[in-house]
């Protein structure tokens, strides 16, 4: 690949392209005369290539490339959609990142693609939670958080309306009998007084 970053593939002319297919070809182990669709006859060699079934093979070989795609999840702006652009854009920030690692040589063997890629992904694991971090995001510790947070000071009060119907319950509960239960529960005597008054009305 060489020191330098390569170009933008949008910036490169139609001779810079072709040599870039070329060049990826050859890491993928595709072989440009088996898309020559020349019978004979003069012309060059790759006068009568199938250009888009070539960069087709290509493009299918990046897609199944795993450096290139695991690496696209790690890297701004880099999609691994398996497009000249989006590739040539995966090797412009990987060659950063081999320079940014402290290696002084070139970014071209497998090992400094693999390089590359295994430190995208630990970097990218040590922004994960760990499982003690998980933990204390239980419900029981964030409640048991909380309760500790609060200022004991601030005590709860009931209201004088939830009071009253505790008042009421207890009557009921402690009267002497069924029949004698909330004899002096004002609201049960105004609906037994009202009532009674129904029945007369009909008598």
């Amino acid at each position: 690949m060489g020191r330098d970053k390569p170009k933008k593939y949008g910036k490169m002319n139609y001779q810079q392209k072709s040599v870039y297919h070329d060049k990826l070809a050859k890491k993928y182990n595709i072989n440009k005369d088996d898309f020559n669709s020349a019978q004979g006859g003069g012309g060059g060699r790759y006068d009568n290539i199938n250009q888009g079934a070539y960069e087709k093979a290509i493009k299918n070989a990046m897609r199944n490339d795993f450096d290139y795609r695991t690496s696209a999840q790690h890297m701004d702006g880099v999609k691994g959609k398996a497009n000249f652009n989006d590739f040539a854009k995966y090797e412009r920030e990987a060659v950063k990142l081999h320079k940014q690692a402290g290696n002084e040589g070139d970014y071209s063997s497998n090992k400094d693609i693999t390089g590359v890629t295994n430190n995208l992904v630990k970097d990218y694991n040590k922004t994960l939670a760990t499982q003690s971090d998980l933990d204390n995001m239980s419900v029981d510790n964030q409640i048991a958080d909380a309760q500790e947070s609060t200022d004991s000071s601030s005590s709860y009060q009931e209201s004088d309306r939830l009071k009253q119907a505790k008042e009421r319950v207890q009557s009921f509960r402690g009267a002497s009998d069924a029949s004698a239960a909330g004899n002096n529960d004002k609201q049960r005597n105004q609906a037994a007084s009202g009532f009674a008054k129904y029945k007369l009305n009909l008598a």
